[in-house]
């Protein structure tokens, strides 16, 4: 039986650190494999929790292990003149770590990226941490959507026979949030807008409005993504945490596993009025993201066999 890397269902640290990288011309891919091997020992004497993502772009390179349907992000537009979108910007490697110690996953990530310097480039990071009761800055709670925490692995790894069996396919965006206007809004209309009720509060609003986030990201059985009596399908496992920069700059790193990647396309689509949703997600006029890659996460074994 495959083995999931073990960080993706541990609790999360209080500090999160994730870095985007990408080759650069020459790039040696034995230097690579040595530097995400020594970045694994490190993460595992420090007690880090360590998550490697991989681009459909270099996974190949690294694997014969590769699953279904493993496409790269692509800008998701909306359709009604709104003018907003998903950005994408794909990057071949992701580096999740995370620790109630800032300065042991600043130091892991920062000899790791200094190691593969002339091989891979960075092309964006962001530190987040835990906010409150793993509340988003919106003041809603995070990842209440999850299925029980046994069911987890089921919604999440890729099961045994599959190609790339024990990993799981990961989404990472950075949602940038407009907290002002958010905030002007009275908490009735952002219940409204999310489709359940502001923290302290979990529970689901009485109905689902066609603009409610809820309804765009829970999909159902019979295709009607609000109603509450069809069953669920498609979960996905959501490890999301906010982040905060000097310039003023907030909102959510989100990211989710998923045993396919078919389902978090769908849900991005749908969140953008497309494919037949029957109205854009009223969370898109309040936040937004500046990025968004597509990633693999292989099983403990699979990166035995690549970093040797």
């Amino acid at each position: 039986m495959a083995t999931p890397q073990r960080a993706i269902f541990n609790g999360m640290g209080q500090n999160q650190w994730y870095v985007h990288l990408s080759r650069t011309e020459g790039a040696d891919l034995g230097v690579i494999k040595s530097v995400l091997q020594d970045l694994r020992a490190a993460c595992a004497a420090e007690d880090i929790n360590l998550t490697l993502g991989i681009g459909p772009g270099l996974l190949p390179d690294l694997t014969d292990d590769v699953p279904d349907d493993f496409q790269a992000y692509v800008t998701v537009e909306s359709e009604d003149g709104s003018g907003r979108e998903a950005k994408g910007t794909q990057e071949e490697l992701l580096l999740w770590l995370n620790h109630d110690d800032k300065d042991k996953v600043w130091k892991a990530q920062y000899d790791a990226r200094t190691a593969l310097e002339g091989h891979m480039a960075v092309a964006r990071e962001t530190p987040t941490f835990i906010y409150g009761d793993s509340l988003d800055m919106t003041g809603f709670k995070d990842g209440t959507g999850n299925p029980a925490d046994e069911d987890q692995p089921a919604a999440a790894i890729v099961p045994d026979g599959a190609p790339g069996a024990g990993g799981s396919h990961i989404i990472a965006q950075r949602w940038v949030h407009d907290l002002d206007s958010w905030n002007a809004l009275s908490d009735e209309q952002q219940e409204k807008n999310f489709g359940r009720k502001k923290f302290p509060g979990i529970e689901k609003t009485e109905s689902q409005e066609a603009y409610s986030h809820l309804s765009h990201v829970e999909l159902r059985e019979d295709g009607n993504h609000g109603n509450e009596a069809s069953a669920k399908r498609n979960e996905i496992a959501r490890r999301s945490t906010p982040y905060a920069f000097h310039d003023g700059t907030v909102g959510l790193y989100f990211m989710a596993f998923c045993k396919d990647q078919a389902p978090l396309r769908e849900r991005l689509r749908l969140m953008y009025g497309l494919d037949g949703a029957a109205a854009r997600d009223a969370m898109t006029d309040y936040s937004n993201p500046a990025s968004g890659s597509f990633y693999f996460a292989p099983s403990e074994e699979t990166l035995d066999a690549i970093t040797g």
